[in-house]
């Protein structure tokens, strides 16, 4: 099931988030830029004003007379008025988006967390965290324009009503110029577009050569060549072309932009040397005109140039709006009908199919039947593309089956129960994440093993657990992984799933891996299902599953000593681990 697809637009985004005060800030910056158009007005009469020593007029009967200190006292009041009309106005919207931005952040969170894993997967870590950062953050830079925009525009009106009133003909001249102006530059701006979104595109890729970079560090030392050409096409050539379509992109804006602020200039000229051939205008209203085109250039300009930054929060925008068309998990009723103490776990028929796959990813499972007990211990084997992991993760519930059904004693897994059911299982795979917290009650942790796991797995000293956090994770890779275990053990689970867990760890830690934790959580009654290469260790396993081209192959029960073998303990259990540590 997709996401409900989300129809997203700057203004709506402020708007959904404070629509009164989104509203008020635009009226205040409509008012800044009304009191924008009466400068103009206020100098002409304040000039007019001393050389006629005052100007009077009448009203009704009512007689006015203003002279020039008057003006002078209304234009710094409109001066100081339009200081705290626009202020206000950016300040507010400026607030509006930052929170909106925020909650958009959030709400692309909540999208990815409601994702099913493979949809998340398909689209890529580098992807969502562009949009995450950049995206979100290009959005919220447009929404701030919104008032200085309004002010702009606000602006020109003004003027364009104070040409009108001086001399309308100048008026239909000027309109004329600046809707042919407009429509002039709307054609590059759409080109601009097309060039801002194939630069947006490449970012991606851009994103994971960084993240290549950093964790294929080690590797990449070694291998001068390797090195130099994993530089230059993952990170040089996109970096180059990325760049290369933004210098054309911007360089087309500047031109519409330039070419657009000159039409002020192209119409003065017209109005001052061109048009008295045809009519005649007065010297106040020749000053007025080219005045107010003069005015009118500075605002029209700062619209052209912030519809730039405008058009490019627009492609981050619809980027983020195509997120919401990720595959979206089932809907959960957080029920629980799964026996407390279950005696079955498993698939019937279990098939799956990747989502949206790709040329390269067609694998599919067939039809698997597999059923597995609370204290056995399991190893998954199998070459690459066997279908090792991706069954793993339909067990685990990370995956949905494309058809079949898994189930806890008979109980099928479903909507209603799935929450329930992933709350009984923990895993470590091969691309697992440390977080650098455990998210629980403390009062439930238990101290002593924790101290006793951090010395077995020889953490002690690396690292310790202080109020619920690590004091660090900045640990080599096998040390971390280490301590995911740890993390995981105290989760206390029924079901856990490891993914190759011993592959990176030294011969010690392997042999405490498969001949001591995992007896002591068969002992514990946990199901364990290991997907390992490891074939000197399987005689510690119940069962071997071997996997072939997305089928299981053979399912081998393994007799041994070293199955039957019970831990004898004498008061703790954990002794016999840090026996072995």
């Amino acid at each position: 099931m997709k996401t409900n697809k989300q129809k997203l637009s700057i203004v709506g985004l402020l708007y959904k988030k404070a629509p009164r005060l989104l509203i008020f800030s635009v009226s205040v910056g409509a008012i800044a830029g009304a009191l924008y158009s009466l400068i103009i007005p206020f100098v002409i009469q304040g000039i007019a004003a001393e050389a006629d020593s005052g100007l009077a007029f009448s009203v009704a009967g009512v007689s006015f007379e203003f002279d020039q200190s008057s003006y002078a006292a209304m234009f710094f009041i409109t001066v100081t008025a339009i200081l705290f009309t626009k202020l206000g106005s950016v300040i507010l919207v400026n607030s509006i988006a930052k929170s909106a931005a925020a909650d958009l952040k959030m709400s692309v969170a909540d999208t990815i967390s409601r994702a099913r894993t493979d949809s998340i997967e398909n689209v890529g870590f580098s992807r969502l965290l562009n949009i995450l950062s950049d995206d979100v953050n290009s959005v919220a830079n447009a929404a701030i324009t919104i008032p200085l925009l309004v002010v702009s525009f606000v602006t020109i009106l003004g003027m364009l009503g104070y040409l009108a009133f001086l001399n309308i003909s100048v008026f239909g001249i000027v309109v004329g110029a600046i809707v042919v102006g407009l429509f002039m530059f709307q054609l590059p701006v759409t080109l601009a577009q097309k060039k801002y979104e194939k630069a947006r595109a490449i970012k991606d890729v851009i994103q994971e050569g960084v993240r290549g970079l950093v964790m294929g560090a080690y590797e990449l030392k070694l291998n001068g060549k390797k090195s130099e050409r994993f530089r230059k096409e993952e990170l040089l050539d996109p970096v180059n072309r990325s760049v290369r379509l933004e210098k054309i992109a911007d360089a087309i804006f500047h031109f519409a932009g330039t070419s657009s602020d000159l039409l002020s200039f192209f119409i003065i000229g017209s109005v001052v040397f061109i048009l008295p051939t045809y009519m005649t205008l007065d010297n106040a209203e020749t000053y007025g005109v080219v005045m107010a085109l003069l005015y009118i250039a500075g605002p029209l300009a700062h619209i052209l140039g912030m519809m730039q930054q405008f058009k490019v929060g627009q492609i981050a925008m619809i980027r983020i709006e195509a997120l919401y068309e990720l595959e979206e998990e089932m809907q959960v009723t957080e029920t629980d009908n799964i026996p407390p103490t279950w005696h079955s776990f498993g698939g019937d028929k279990l098939t799956y199919q990747y989502p949206n796959s790709s040329s390269d990813r067609t694998f599919s499972l067939a039809p698997i039947s597999v059923d597995f007990k609370p204290g056995q211990v399991n190893f998954i084997v199998g070459g690459n593309g066997s279908g090792k992991t991706t069954l793993s993760k339909l067990l685990s519930l990370h995956y949905l089956p494309s058809s079949g059904n898994l189930y806890f004693d008979g109980v099928c897994i479903d909507r209603s129960n799935i929450a329930a059911a992933r709350e009984r299982i923990s895993v470590i795979y091969s691309d697992y994440y440390l977080f650098s917290k455990i998210y629980c009650d403390l009062a439930t942790v238990d101290m002593g093993k924790v101290n006793t796991y951090l010395n077995m797995l020889g953490l002690s000293g690396k690292t310790e657990l202080i109020d619920g956090r690590f004091t660090t994770t900045d640990l080599s890779d096998g040390q971390r992984r280490r301590l995911a275990l740890m993390v995981a053990l105290l989760e206390d689970k029924d079901i856990y799933v490891f993914d190759e867990w011993a592959a990176d760890q030294d011969p010690t830690f392997k042999k405490i891996f498969y001949q001591s934790i995992l007896p002591e959580m068969r002992k514990d009654n946990k199901l364990v299902i290991v997907i390992t290469h490891d074939d000197r260790y399987f005689n510690h396993a119940d069962r071997v599953i071997t996997m072939e081209d997305g089928r299981v192959n053979s399912i081998q029960e393994i007799k041994s000593e070293a199955l039957n073998r019970v831990i004898e303990t004498k008061g703790t259990v954990f002794e016999p681990l840090a026996e072995m540590a």
